[in-house]
């Protein structure tokens, strides 16, 4: 028996696994940026722009209800925007398995689009809870001397961001197919608006998995909160100027914007130039409504430069990566 009594006692509760460890980190680094009343106010917006949706759904699915106040509505309107919309109703009616998906696909690419900028705005508000006041309390050095690894502690952190963008973009657009085919006269609309659902889950994993990665990498880059978070705001709007310039006289400037990067992966993925000509191609007055759009745009819509896009975000997961790498570290 010792000398001196430590009151040593054995562990008999509950063993908790790894992956417990990785979720308390991911649990509570999103808890700390939604403690802020700000970020908590852009996700009502999101979710109330994702019943904005469901609403412009519905009303889409009540061209099919001949009795509906909406039919009775068209029928008061002028020349040109009455024979748009009985060219809709009828395509709807006729070839719902085609033009659901056209359709939905057209909305959902432009509602992901909108939804974009408010997460990129939350993410850069996000950016200190990450890895930036770790590295100014020193506290690596704390999770180091625990049962966790810098693996741990990143995928943790990771998670945090990806579950903001989750709460911020994907619920919002996902919740408003759901309920958008839900209230349609016809089930089968589910069924119909497959594509477009796949396209969205594709487009959100590639997209949040991005901002993730590039959001560890800029919250590593200084231990103050200002730095970080002036530092991913002027990146993401420099972003827009690049653009402008790079139409007129280098192509590539436009691919140092992130923002531009994933948009056109979502042009890609989307495939919305393919959905506007089958729209033109059945509802004729729709071509007539188009010629004012750009070439340019429509350029754009039919040849997304999407190889220029992976390989400039290959580049700057690359770069976040290395920072990551140098910077988290006891």
């Amino acid at each position: 028996m010792p000398l001196v009594d430590t009151h040593y006692q054995h562990w008999d509760g509950i063993h908790c696994g790894l992956w417990t460890r990785r979720w308390v980190i991911a649990s509570n680094g999103l808890t700390a940026c939604l403690r802020n009343k700000f970020l908590r106010n852009v996700v009502v917006a999101t979710w109330s722009l994702s019943l904005a949706m469901v609403g412009a759904l519905f009303v889409i699915g009540q061209l099919l209800v001949p009795d509906s106040l909406l039919v009775r509505w068209v029928s008061t309107l002028n020349t040109d925007l009455q024979g748009f919309a009985n060219y809709l109703m009828n395509w709807l009616k006729d070839h719902p398995e085609i033009s659901v998906r056209t359709t939905q696909d057209v909305l959902f690419y432009y509602f992901a689009i909108l939804l974009m900028p408010f997460s990129i705005f939350a993410v850069g508000m996000a950016i200190p809870f990450l890895v930036t006041r770790d590295l100014a309390s020193n506290a690596i050095i704390i999770y180091s001397s625990k049962a966790i690894t810098r693996g741990d502690y990143l995928l943790g952190k990771f998670a945090s961001v990806f579950g903001l963008l989750s709460l911020l973009w994907f619920g919002p657009v996902c919740a408003a197919w759901f309920f958008g085919n839900l209230l349609a006269p016809d089930w089968r609309f589910f069924w119909h608006a497959r594509i477009p659902l796949f396209h969205v889950a594709v487009f959100g994993i590639v997209a949040m998995t991005t901002l993730s990665i590039l959001a560890l990498g800029v919250s590593s880059v200084s231990q103050k909160d200002k730095s970080t978070v002036a530092f991913w705001l002027v990146w993401w709007l420099l972003g827009f100027p690049l653009a402008n310039i790079a139409a007129h006289t280098r192509p590539w400037l436009a691919h140092l914007s992130f923002a531009y990067d994933i948009n056109q992966i979502a042009l890609a993925t989307f495939g919305l130039g393919k959905d506007l000509r089958i729209a033109q191609d059945n509802i004729p007055i729709l071509g007539m409504m188009l010629r004012n759009i750009p070439q340019r745009t429509m350029d754009s819509f039919n040849n997304p430069p999407l190889f220029g896009s992976l390989v400039a975000l290959a580049l700057m997961l690359g770069a976040a990566g290395l920072v990551i790498h140098k910077r988290v570290r006891p």
